[in-house]
């Protein structure tokens, strides 16, 4: 179990102790959700979520209790992932500091309108990790509103998407480049992952479903489900989806791409995290990504779900082919958590990060757990529906802020990010950089370690420019 250790700890003590007034009957969220016997005492900076829990948990000596999850303490600063380690939702050098400007005040995101505009979002199903998409059938895709438990609401479209209803024409063009580039071109269709020698009669690429759904409405908590035959294919829960005006494309429509996933790598991954036995049926997994206010992947942060999984893992960071590392206690440079083997209904997940001196909550979310499926959740820091009301005075008072060090403040962080997002539309066209979102690179495994490969990844990093799949 990790622990806080000398300065660490004073730090996180101090910022409790100092934290409070004697006359202030509300809790201060300054000092973190602290938890009392059942919950090591913390600071933690940035809670936007509700002072109470629903569902108190027990948390182990040592572990931090913040937005009523279990986390264990982050022991190594926090950053954000390069492009060239990973391809998307990455920052180009020089990398900023994680950019905490939507977890205070001066930087939450607009409310919801009353009436938000609809679009149409397409997109393609694609497989993460393994599985042949042309043995397993259609797959059906479902957008539903978001119920205020996390569960589903009323459904507002579906679609059956298949693999011969994908045309190149109804997409926008990926930026692709090496084996992806010459052996498997266009939107449709992907290179297999551990392809090291592919021909375009070789059998190596992957043929993509595509669908297309209407009315989705803007600026609203979505769940997108994806489905297909359970002989293959374990059903994707995706939580915390949201869409905004801005998203769509010049063609009218948003751009989405859904995942699915194999049964097999449904048995493989509890395996390789050390669940040898498996998911129990009748329970549910959890897993996602940590991403921070700039929608870049975090790592280094730690993350905890309420209620607790049979099984908790970090993974690799190897971007082809994402599979656990036992070894980590924290995010690695892809951002990704699991939590394996959760009783279905509602479920908090969170997470923390150390930045500079201070323990900062990066966001959190409710979601539901359905039975014997994966309930997708990446964190993206505070989200239009959680506006708190009033502002935490945390957030008023904290230290840490989107300022890089030397005193470069937030209006320049921002300037960057404009002039990185203007480059990036001169070079290639919107619908180039909005089409790649993968769980594994569009550059091939053989050249991406090579200096070509390595300076295409460079160029085709999404960052802040990333605004689909928010």
């Amino acid at each position: 179990m990790r622990r806080f250790t000398g300065p660490i700890l004073g730090l996180a003590l101090a910022v409790a102790g100092a934290c409070g007034d004697d006359d202030d009957i509300t809790p201060d969220a300054d000092a973190g959700d602290t938890g009392g016997d059942d919950g090591g005492g913390s600071g933690v900076l940035y809670e936007t979520c509700p002072t109470t829990c629903a569902t108190p948990p027990t948390c182990a000596r040592g572990q931090i209790r913040t937005c009523c999850v279990c986390v264990d303490p982050p022991t190594a600063q926090a950053g954000r992932t390069a492009c060239g380690i990973m391809s998307e939702y990455c920052d180009e050098a020089p990398v900023d500091p994680v950019n905490t400007a939507c977890l205070q005040p001066s930087g939450f995101p607009a409310p919801p309108p009353p009436d938000p505009p609809a679009v149409t979002v397409r997109g393609v199903v694609d497989v993460y990790g393994n599985g042949n998409s042309a043995a397993g059938g259609n797959i059906t895709v479902e957008y539903y509103r978001m119920a205020a438990d996390g569960s589903l609401g009323a459904l507002l479209d579906s679609d059956e998407a298949t693999l011969a209803a994908c045309e190149d024409s109804l997409l926008p063009a990926p930026f692709e480049t090496g084996l992806e580039a010459t052996c498997c071109p266009g939107p449709c269709q992907e290179l297999m992952p551990d392809t090291e020698d592919c021909t375009p009669t070789s059998g190596d690429c992957r043929a993509l479903w595509y669908y297309e759904v209407t009315g989705i409405p803007t600026s609203t908590p979505l769940i997108l489900h994806t489905s297909g035959n359970p002989a293959f294919w374990k059903d994707l829960y995706y939580s915390n989806v949201f869409f905004f005006p801005e998203d769509e494309t010049p063609g009218g429509y948003v751009f989405y791409r859904a995942k699915t996933l194999s049964v097999d790598d449904w048995r493989a991954i509890p395996a390789t995290a050390g669940d040898f036995d498996g998911i129990a049926s009748g329970y549910g997994a959890v897993a996602g990504e940590i991403h921070d206010c700039d929608n870049v992947k975090v790592y280094n942060a730690t993350v905890g779900v309420n209620p607790a999984a049979g099984t908790f893992a970090y993974f690799n960071g190897v971007e082809a082919k994402p599979y656990p590392d036992t070894l980590r206690s924290s995010t690695n440079s892809d951002g990704l958590y699991a939590a394996l083997e959760i009783a279905p209904g509602s479920a908090r997940i969170s997470a923390v990060a150390l930045i500079g001196d201070d323990l900062v909550n990066l966001g959190w979310w409710d979601a539901h757990v359905f039975p014997d499926a994966l309930t997708v959740v990446t964190i993206r820091g505070t989200r239009p529906t959680q506006v708190p009301t009033p502002a935490p005075r945390s957030a008023a008072r904290s230290k840490v802020g989107p300022s890089r060090p030397g005193g470069r403040g937030g209006r320049q962080v921002a300037a960057k990010a404009a002039s990185r997002t203007a480059s990036r539309l001169t070079r290639w066209p919107r619908a180039g950089w909005r089409s790649t979102s993968r769980p594994w690179s569009r550059v091939s495994v053989v050249n991406a370690g090579t200096g070509a490969g390595r300076a295409a990844l460079r160029r085709r990093h999404l960052g802040r420019a990333r605004a689909a799949d928010r």
